[in-house]
């Protein structure tokens, strides 16, 4: 077990050191302790389609390259030559056989091997161990729904269990038609604030939409004439409407619709019927994938551990004062075109996207919780997340503990509870995993 146990929440009253989202010395554990051992989601299969593409992506700050070589292997390298340390590919994404590096030409195959060594024989004397300087590979590989994930640890459990009951509620927005998903982007900005804000209030907060989010509502709601939602009080008493912490780090907001009435909710989709024409002609296959409760009766979104939120989008550590943001537009392969362009065009004013009205709220809020870290003053006094505690519940239907309400903050105390879990561990021997309940009914699978 791990030697030294430390406390940043106290778990019987919600209160949270503000210092975890602001101290270098944290940080710096946090890269090795949650980055260098979790789970990461680093990409898609829709977005290197093809023989020896690439896609240049992240763990943590480390930079990683995906891969589909020659025979269509999928593949994840540290991005750092094996020479000097130098980054080998600078392309955001591309297609090549092979890489070379531009400091002293040293090549390698995107199958990870060293084909190539200026002066091999002239200036190594043919003693360099080429066969055993290829790029360094991730420890594990695997996808869920076309979604690429990846850990530096050895002794990691699977992906599947990592997971957990979480995917019985993913699998509806990601897992619900036969050809899957396809993702473009992503749109990528820096921001002052720590890693952490955004993926736990996506964890899921439905406490600020009312009061951060009001005038952006108003102004939405008549665009699309729409009625306002999430008004003033409505917003604790939003019917079906519950706060779940999935298990593993995980959580989100489960919608539960009365029989007849659910169709899948297309982020940033038309309100002029294309979308319910769309969605009712998918429906006995989604049935058929998810089983009829799930299919019909179920939606909702939230946050994966440690860095996955609202949807396929990435928050990526660059200091204890800076996340790089990305966020991607999502389709079903399905789709009909002029839908998918319909949605690629609304996403600019959804709530994951930096040019939205919702997001420039969200990343103000997220700077001010960040700074409360950075003084003697704000750190006394800390964060509270309070709310729902002694509530949780388990409930049929519903994999995971949640509470009964609109508004919760259980599944962020799940969160930072995870995270003080890997931050206290010595290696996944000290990680608990919890286990699989949930019913999945259907054909879908991981």
């Amino acid at each position: 077990m791990a030697t030294s146990v430390k406390q940043w929440m106290d778990k019987e009253t919600g209160m949270i050191n503000s210092s975890i989202f602001a101290d270098e010395q944290i940080y710096q554990q946090e890269l090795e302790k949650i980055f260098g051992r979790a789970w990461l989601f680093i990409g898609h299969v829709s977005l290197i389609p093809n023989p020896n593409d690439f896609f240049l992506t992240y763990m943590g700050e480390d930079p990683v390259i995906l891969t589909r070589d020659a025979k269509g292997e999928l593949h994840a390298f540290l991005n750092m030559c094996r020479h000097r340390g130098n980054r080998i590919v600078r392309a955001d994404d591309g297609n090549a056989k092979n890489f070379m590096c531009a400091y002293h030409g040293w090549t390698y195959s995107n199958d990870g091997r060293l084909v190539s060594v200026p002066g091999l024989q002239e200036a190594y004397y043919g003693e360099l161990d080429v066969d055993n300087l290829g790029l360094v590979p991730v420890a594990h590989l695997e996808t869920y729904a076309g979604f690429v994930f990846a850990t530096w640890a050895e002794d990691a459990p699977s992906l599947k269990d990592y997971m957990g009951d979480v995917r019985y509620y993913l699998d509806i927005r990601y897992n619900s038609t036969d050809n899957g998903s396809q993702l473009q982007g992503p749109v990528k900005w820096m921001a002052p604030f720590n890693w952490k804000v955004p993926v736990e209030n996506a964890s899921h907060d439905m406490y600020h939409v009312g009061v951060s989010h009001l005038s952006a509502s108003i102004v939405q709601a008549r665009f699309r004439n729409q009625p306002l939602r999430n008004r003033g009080e409505e917003r604790f008493s939003t019917p079906g409407q519950r706060q779940v912490h999935a298990g593993n780090g995980h959580s989100l907001t489960a919608n539960v619709r009365e029989e007849g009435t659910f169709r899948r909710v297309l982020q940033g989709a038309t309100n002029d019927g294309r979308a319910e024409a769309y969605e009712k002609s998918m429906l006995d296959e989604a049935i058929r994938r998810l089983g009829h409760y799930r299919a019909t009766r179920i939606s909702g979104g939230g946050s994966l551990f440690p860095n996955k939120w609202l949807g396929p989008n990435l928050a990526f550590p660059r200091g204890p004062l800076k996340t790089e943001m990305w966020v991607f537009n999502m389709t079903d392969v399905d789709m009909p075109q002029d839908l998918k362009d319909d949605i690629r065009l609304r996403q600019l004013t959804s709530a994951s996207h930096p040019a939205g009205l919702l997001l420039q709220d969200d990343m103000d809020n997220w700077r001010s919780v960040t700074d409360s870290g950075r003084t003697p003053m704000t750190r006394r006094w800390g964060q509270r997340l309070s709310m729902g505690i002694g509530h949780e519940e388990s409930v049929p239907g519903y994999p995971g503990l949640e509470v009964a309400a609109a508004c919760s903050e259980a599944g962020q105390r799940g969160y930072i509870a995870r995270w003080e879990e890997f931050m206290n561990a010595e290696s996944w021997a000290d990680i608990h995993i919890d286990p699989i309940t949930a019913p999945f009914e259907g054909t879908a699978t991981m």
